[in-house]
């Protein structure tokens, strides 16, 4: 392939990732996890300290600080917004996109690159999170190329190889802390175990390449943790590091889940690749040994990644996002040797696959029509406030059910057209087909979730932004009201205990949120005044004096 046909396949990818990741509409960013960041983007932005990670304008320790930095930077060019904090990850999914197609074409040849990018982004999560302000995208890149160039480095020892992966590992580390290093180091040693015949021993007795390896990871590391240390003392260490061991061994913030979770969130979560991986796994005798070699690693990758999120006790659904890309990789061979090597397979596993995603489709589809007759679904809800959430106006439409269709018209366009075109436009046009569904049920059903479950508490927030007053919530844990609200630091101390606010000499009005499950002890409140209930949010007023 000439220069000039891979620059043009450089830009067509950079061109479908904006056309794919910009956003058609304004969605607010979730509670918790794309709030957090972006509220201490903002907070770096006021306080003008951007070695501290705040939040509520307090010392935050559960992450480092570099993809809020790239966020703060986002913020500083375009402007505090939902699009600006989701913007390093629209840009993170352009790149990944191109990492996969080079890192392919290296591997195999151009066709397979273009499988692996099609594998990733028809995929449901996959995709979906570069559209999202979450930390995982950027990290997720950062893990896996340098795994990819510690894997270049061990088949062929080379300086430069073992200084990339150890940059990356460093930005890795700045970006969600010593879990990326525990995490190279698991993989790492199950590499030295179950691939050792395939390592270059020369790698390996290299004295200096661990020096290689740890200089640029410790002087990227220490752009944050040295100067923290610096600034803070060891107490900064005690607090990071007690944080991610509750992570390991207690349910943090509710997210105890069974150790199977991320096993169901991957299978459904990456459809219909996470079906495909399984046509990969056994290996094809027509491959190199490097390229064996590579997809030995990227099992590796996908078990480890998926025994340690299922062992931890902490369970959220994007902590088993680095799977990503073992599974498109393993689903990609499967494709390309069926589509270019023909090699023989179980129909079975086609089946099956295109039956999955007929079925996720049909799913998709009834979920308009049953959010338009939400009186069906109320006496199966136990909960009042999320009874109280679906009286949400969110304008569901026959539009909604776009998506779902898109779903099975995967499946029946993969039948169609793998006996007129072949299967590599078969599996194409399959992806294609389950990649614009993913997005366009981003665009056209998040939106109302979002309004469903937080858009009258952020309309609220908002309504106070620039007001010169408190905004707390109670009973239940936020950052919306931080971060829509506006919050400046606060000149009295006091405004930190809500005790005060509710109860204490308070120099300004002060508003709070709170759920009607618990809004019935603020309405006994004799100095609380109820503004309004909607949506399952029930505001308070109370006025100094």
């Amino acid at each position: 392939m000439s220069f000039k046909n891979s620059i043009w396949i450089y830009l067509l990818i950079a061109l479908g990732g904006l056309l794919l990741f910009l956003p058609v509409q304004t969605v607010h960013l979730f509670d918790w996890d794309e709030i957090n960041f972006a509220e201490a983007a903002r907070e770096m932005i006021l306080t003008g300290d951007y070695l501290t990670v705040r939040i509520d304008f307090q010392q935050f320790w559960e992450k480092p600080p570099f993809f809020i930095w790239l966020q703060a930077l986002s913020f500083s060019l375009f402007g505090v917004g939902e699009v600006a904090a989701r913007l390093p990850n629209l840009l993170c999914g352009i790149i990944t996109m191109m990492v996969l197609y080079d890192i392919g074409k290296t591997l195999y040849n151009k066709n397979f690159g273009i499988l692996w990018v099609f594998a990733y982004i028809g995929s449901i999560l996959p995709q979906f999170y570069f559209m999202t302000g979450i930390i995982d995208p950027v990290y997720n890149l950062l893990i896996f190329l340098s795994l990819y160039f510690l894997f270049k480095y061990l088949r062929e020892p080379k300086n430069s190889s073992i200084a990339i992966a150890g940059c990356f590992a460093g930005f890795a580390v700045i970006t969600k802390g010593p879990v990326a290093l525990f995490l190279l180091g698991l993989i790492f040693l199950f590499i030295l175990l179950f691939l050792w015949r395939s390592i270059d021993r020369k790698a390996l007795k290299k004295g200096t390449s661990i020096v290689i390896f740890l200089g640029p990871l410790l002087l990227i590391s220490s752009l944050f943790y040295g100067a923290e240390f610096i600034k803070h003392g060891p107490g900064f260490f005690n607090e990071f590091l007690d944080y991610h061991l509750r992570l390991l061994q207690t349910s943090e913030a509710g997210h105890g889940q069974p150790f199977y979770y991320h096993f169901v969130v991957l299978l459904i979560g990456c459809l219909p690749t996470s079906l495909l991986l399984f046509g990969g796994l056994s290996g094809f005798s027509e491959d190199t040994e490097g390229q064996h070699t590579f997809r030995k690693l990227m099992i590796i990758m996908l078990l480890v990644v998926l025994l340690v999120f299922s062992i931890v006790t902490t369970k959220i659904i994007h902590y088993s996002s680095l799977c990503y890309f073992p599974i498109s990789y393993l689903a990609a061979c499967f494709m390309y040797h069926v589509a270019y090597k023909k090699v023989k397979f179980r129909r079975g596993l086609i089946a099956l696959t295109l039956g999955s995603t007929m079925i996720v489709g049909v799913l998709i589809m009834m979920l308009p029509l049953l959010m338009r007759n939400v009186e069906l679904l109320i006496p199966y809800i136990a909960d009042p406030f999320a009874v109280a959430n679906l009286d949400a106006e969110a304008g569901w439409s026959n539009m909604d059910m776009i998506p779902g269709c898109l779903f099975v018209l995967a499946s029946l366009a993969y039948l169609w057209s793998y006996k007129k075109y072949g299967y590599q436009w078969a599996f194409i046009i399959m992806l294609s087909c389950t990649g614009l569904a993913t997005n366009l049920m981003v665009k056209l059903i998040v939106p109302k979730i979002e309004l469903i479950t937080q858009g009258a508490a952020i309309e609220f927030y908002k309504s106070l932004r620039g007001k010169d007053c408190y905004v707390e919530v109670l009973d239940f844990k936020s950052y919306a009201h931080l971060f829509y609200s506006g919050k400046q630091q606060q000149a009295n101390e006091n405004s930190r205990s809500k005790d005060w606010l509710l109860e204490g000499n308070i120099d300004k009005p002060a508003y709070f949120v709170c759920k009607n499950i618990h809004a019935g002890k603020y309405r006994k409140h004799p100095q609380l005044k109820e503004l309004y209930e909607k949506n399952g949010f029930v505001f308070f007023e109370r006025l100094p004096g």
